[in-house]
């Protein structure tokens, strides 16, 4: 067999199993019951169901799941209580941008890339958050008011100084990526 078919086979080989192994890992994400660390994950189906409360959102401050209604996928996010309102972020670059060059920034810039929960939340804003086992029933509004979102940037920056120490939070990014999305969590409708 010569050097260019050798090649190519074991190109070939390497390009199905690439696709079997991306097709398993789909598969698996949507089938689970919720989200693997920073992987997305599938619809809930263990925890029980509660009411959220009416004007404590202390209780899901900090991390927990949340699952688009609309589609069923879920992500793990992280929750900022400002002015007694409960708000999630979505990170396009505003942090993650700015961590020092290695492996954590890197995977969270391929996680950018496939990136899209934040365009269908802003359209179809029905999610269920889970925490500490239990689920609630919310709905999501994209933030617009731009002095509210500046209060956001800094409540969040705030948080990744910790979050992310000892290591330092560079500079606000200039240049994309450098988005953030933030919403307003609500009462179901």
């Amino acid at each position: 067999m010569n050097r260019r078919k050798w090649i190519r086979r074991v190109l070939a080989i390497f390009a199905v199993t690439l696709a079997v192994g991306f097709v398993g890992l789909k598969s698996y994400q949507r089938l689970s019951d919720g989200p693997t660390g920073p992987l997305t994950g599938g619809s809930f189906e263990a925890g029980e169901l509660a009411d959220l409360p009416a004007d404590d959102w202390s209780v899901l401050e900090g991390s927990f799941e949340f699952e688009l209604v609309s589609d069923g996928s879920s992500r793990t996010a992280g929750g900022i209580l400002l002015d007694d309102k409960l708000y999630i972020s979505c990170d396009l670059g505003f942090i993650w941008s700015r961590l020092p060059a290695g492996l954590e920034r890197n995977i969270l810039h391929v996680i950018w890339w496939f990136k899209t929960w934040h365009e269908r939340a802003a359209s179809n804003g029905g999610i269920r958050i889970r925490k500490d086992g239990k689920i609630y029933s919310a709905n999501i509004e994209l933030v617009r008011d731009p002095l509210l979102v500046e209060q956001l940037k800094s409540s969040l920056e705030e948080a990744a100084k910790e979050y992310f120490a000892p290591n330092e939070l560079g500079p606000r990014p200039e240049k994309e990526p450098n988005g953030i999305w933030f919403f307003l969590v609500t009462q179901p409708r």
